[in-house]
């Protein structure tokens, strides 16, 4: 296995090094990629920016609000805060199901700390009922990216401040704060860490259980990397993206699934425009979908086509069934 730790706290150069390391196939072995973001709002590739943030409040705080390629919820970045990125090739296409799997080595450095970590839900890994990493999974052909945070000594107050929850997540699962749902390891353990001692304590996990060695970056691939970010995280576009009037809404959170919101902008009975939002945490992106229903007509038996013919596993996640999308584009 490679490890590649950076001290680097530009997110937007981060996602970069981490879409260049998954899509560079000259790796064989797995990749452990250690990094940190500096006062950083991260939205999942599917969510509406606008409605996840307050983003009056981050601009006035100078935080900054990036995108990434992964599916699930936004999430706030700073230095209290440890970002692992586990990279590898995925040619038999088991990565759904070794997720749990693969974070076996962070579960087990949180338990060497006394830390009764537990994997929970879709995607968390949890100490005594509270979140205290999230994680989300993205696919470039045979090359799969798992990622998650880890809240060492993160400002927790934060969090609340500048993400925003949607009204159905509340009414579901009765949450009064987000605050209240997340938890540091130095707030579960009795002896205080710092990021850095944590980082080490990985990698020592990591070496107990296979031979490790350092990936070391050449002057053109970080050339690489920094074109990357200049066409694609330095933009607006990728962050914002473009909002447009809809004519049809449906927003609605299935239990265990996660929240969907789809918007269409149906003209003269055919589809003209379409986006669709949410913290599901398919690895596919909802692109090729949205593009697949332009310029359909809108009726139940072309949009029932267009979804049995689409791969709703990979872009929605691996619970959600034909039908769950269907009566999402239709009422």
């Amino acid at each position: 296995m490679f490890i590649f730790r950076t001290s680097n706290t530009d997110p937007k150069l981060n996602l970069a090094i981490e879409e260049f390391l998954t899509k560079n196939k000259v790796y064989k072995e797995p990749i452990l990629f250690l990094w940190q973001n500096k006062n950083t709002i991260v939205i999942g590739r599917n969510q509406n920016t606008v409605e996840e943030v307050n983003i009056v409040k981050a601009k006035e705080d100078k935080v900054t609000i990036i995108r990434r390629n992964t599916g699930g919820g936004a999430v706030f970045h700073d230095l209290g805060n440890l970002n692992f990125s586990i990279i590898y090739t995925d040619v038999k296409n088991n990565a759904v199901s070794m997720f749990e799997q693969m974070l076996e080595p962070i579960i087990k450095t949180l338990k060497d700390l006394g830390i009764n970590a537990q994997f929970s839900g879709r995607n968390d890994i949890q100490v005594n009922g509270k979140k205290i990493s999230g994680n989300a999974m993205w696919k470039w052909k045979d090359r799969f990216l798992q990622h998650g945070t880890i809240l060492v000594n993160s400002d927790l107050a934060k969090i609340a401040k500048y993400l925003t929850v949607d009204r159905s997540k509340i009414v579901s699962k009765n949450i009064e704060s987000i605050s209240s749902r997340v938890t540091n390891i130095n707030n579960e353990s009795d002896k205080e860490i710092d990021v850095q001692e944590f980082i080490n304590l990985i990698i020592n996990t990591y070496q107990s259980l296979d031979s490790v060695k350092e990936l070391v970056l050449s002057k053109s691939d970080y050339e690489l990397i920094q074109k990357i970010k200049e066409e694609k995280y330095d933009t607006e576009e990728w962050t914002f993206n473009k909002h447009s009037t809809f004519t049809y809404k449906n927003k609605t959170r299935l239990e265990g699934k996660g929240l969907v919101e789809v918007l269409l902008d149906i003209q003269e009975g055919l589809i003209k425009n379409a986006k669709i939002y949410g913290d599901f945490l398919g690895f596919k992106g909802t692109l090729e979908f949205e593009q697949l229903l332009l310029n359909k007509k809108y009726s139940l038996e072309v949009l029932r086509e267009c979804v049995e013919s689409s791969d709703i596993e990979n872009i929605f996640g691996n619970n959600f069934s034909s039908q769950d999308i269907l009566d999402l584009l239709i009422q």
